[in-house]
C-alpha cells in the first residue's frame, strides 16, 4: 500500500482512534466490515485507498440485499456475548457461538 509519514506516536493515535469508531456492534458485513476498516487505515496513513477488488463482494452485497441472509448482516449482539446469567437470553442465531466462547473460555481459565 505504500509508507507511512506519521510517527509511530501519531500512528498509535490513529490506531486508537479507528478502534473507537470500528466497535464490534457496528460491524456490518457489507456496510462496516474489515476491509472498511483496512480502507480506512489505509487512507489515514498512507493517503491511499485499498484495491477496490477487495470489497467487491460486500458492494455487490449492498446491492442485492434480497440474496444475503440476514442473520449474515445483522451486528453482533453485545448483550449475548456477555450474557453469563440465564435471566438474558440470546438471539437463537447467536447461542451457538455463545457456546463456543464460553468453551473457549473455560479452557482458557483452566
Amino acid at each position: 500500500m505504500g509508507y507511512s509519514k506519521l510517527s509511530q506516536k501519531e500512528i498509535e493515535k490513529v490506531i486508537s482512534e479507528l478502534s473507537d469508531e470500528y466497535m464490534g456492534t457496528s460491524y456490518n458485513l457489507l456496510t462496516r466490515n474489515c476491509n472498511h476498516f483496512s480502507d480506512n487505515l489505509c487512507k489515514r496513513l498512507t493517503g491511499k485507498s485499498i484495491p477496490g477488488w477487495i470489497n467487491r463482494a460486500a458492494k455487490l452485497g449492498a446491492m442485492f440485499p434480497c440474496v444475503i441472509p440476514t442473520e449474515w448482516v445483522d451486528p453482533p449482539d453485545a448483550q449475548a456475548v456477555v450474557a453469563t446469567s440465564s435471566s438474558v437470553e440470546p438471539h437463537p442465531a447467536k447461542a451457538e457461538t455463545i457456546v463456543a466462547y464460553k468453551k473457549i473460555q473455560s479452557e482458557k481459565d483452566s
